[in-house]
């Protein structure tokens, strides 16, 4: 992987956010999937986290930026997100540090594909900035696992909300 699968699929996902918002585009989870089982960012493959209980992530890997809610449900069900919003600091010194925010694909109460699109649009459009101007390893010690971990839920859930 390279930062220009990341950014292909970045453009991608914003040229046709739209398109996946009103269904009229498929939404393929697995190309997120893959960039994150490639970034290395967490110890399992992603998709062995949906099943997972919350306090089974949180006590175990979780660097408890989500705020999970319910210790016996699976990760799947969480409904709470966190964005990669921003980076600052020094490419060239290998200190990157990544900003988040928290984001609610259930606004109302009922499910908000948008939300969870710009997530993914948004979190990649900054992840593969920072590839594309450093070293993989600069990603992997500095970002979030729960963002990521969100990248993937964000991802699923649309996936879900379109079958």
């Amino acid at each position: 992987m390279n930062s220009e699968t990341i950014s292909e699929f970045g453009e991608w996902l914003d040229d046709n956010a739209n398109k996946i918002e009103n269904n009229s585009v498929k939404f393929d989870a697995q190309r997120v999937y893959d960039v994150i089982d490639n970034l290395e960012v967490l110890r399992k493959p992603i998709k062995e986290y949906f099943d997972m209980t919350e306090e089974d992530y949180y006590e175990n890997e979780s660097d408890h930026r989500l705020t999970l809610q319910n210790p016996e449900a699976k990760l799947s069900e969480l409904k709470d997100r966190v964005l990669v919003n921003h980076i600052d600091g020094s490419l060239a010194d290998h200190d990157v540090n990544f900003t988040y925010n928290h984001e609610n694909p259930f606004p109302d109460g009922e499910y908000s594909p948008k939300v969870d699109v710009d997530l993914v649009n948004y979190s990649f459009v900054v992840i593969g900035a920072v590839f594309a101007n450093t070293i993989v390893a600069d990603i992997r010690n500095s970002i979030s696992k729960d963002a990521i971990l969100s990248v993937a839920l964000a991802a699923k859930a649309i996936a879900d909300w379109q079958d």
